[in-house]
């Protein structure tokens, strides 16, 4: 088994987010504080990461998806769940915000693929929760034999791989918040808060050991040297 350190991932993470922050794959994308791209937010160590569709508007400036709006339904979710936020890994199929809050062109979500793919590379979570279509249509491409749940969470059992992540389908928290769906947001955030429980309570799906270094030797061998 490949042995990752903290170190290394911690190293990945700012390499990708300057790649994030910096792309320009996309025309009239990735324009400051207009179409602005964010990364993934949160823990890389999370045992849980939530893919959304696309940075919305108000996400731009803070740099963290699914900052207010329609994020009240997730974070009733993560209390529920005995968590905070930043416990979870958090990302989008598109990381810039669509002008207008158009819809993302597939071209947008293909540009995107690749980032969205590394970042769960470098997370390797237990379980992926997709919210809305696009996400649901990017993950299920990256893992194709994933075990999958649609909408309602019920606890999956016999789960083995080391490899490939539990994928959660559900609605995108903005569409629950539409006034037709108010009798169903409890047990949207239920669902939720159960997949989250689940998750953290097994772990991440492979172990990350802790960076060594002999830095600590250091002065042993200074006062060693000083009695010779």
């Amino acid at each position: 088994m490949e042995i990752r350190t903290d170190l290394m991932i911690r190293h990945l993470r700012e390499e990708l987010a300057d790649e994030i922050r910096g792309c320009h794959r996309c025309k009239d994308m990735n324009e400051h504080g207009v179409t602005q791209a964010a990364p993934g937010w949160g823990n890389e160590f999370s045992p849980v990461v939530i893919v959304g569709q696309s940075l919305c508007e108000q996400c731009m400036a803070p740099q963290e998806p699914f900052f207010e709006g329609s994020a009240s339904l997730l974070e009733l979710a993560y209390e529920k769940a005995g968590c905070e936020k930043s416990d979870l890994f958090i990302t989008n199929a598109v990381h810039c915000h669509p002008p207008g809050n158009r819809k993302s062109h597939t071209h947008e979500i293909v540009n995107c693929a690749e980032y969205l793919y590394r970042e769960l590379d470098m997370v390797r979570p237990r379980l992926v929760i997709c919210l809305g279509d696009d996400a649901k249509r990017v993950l299920s491409f990256f893992y194709p034999d994933a075990r999958n749940l649609e909408r309602r969470w019920e606890t999956p059992k016999n789960v083995r791989s080391k490899k490939v992540p539990l994928l959660y389908f559900v609605t995108h928290p903005a569409y629950m918040k539409r006034p037709q769906n108010a009798p169903y947001r409890d047990e949207y955030v239920t669902g939720l808060a159960e997949a989250i429980k689940w998750a953290r309570s097994k772990g991440p799906l492979q172990p990350v050991v802790p960076y060594r270094t002999c830095e600590g030797m250091v002065p042993v061998l200074e006062e060693v040297e000083g009695n010779s």
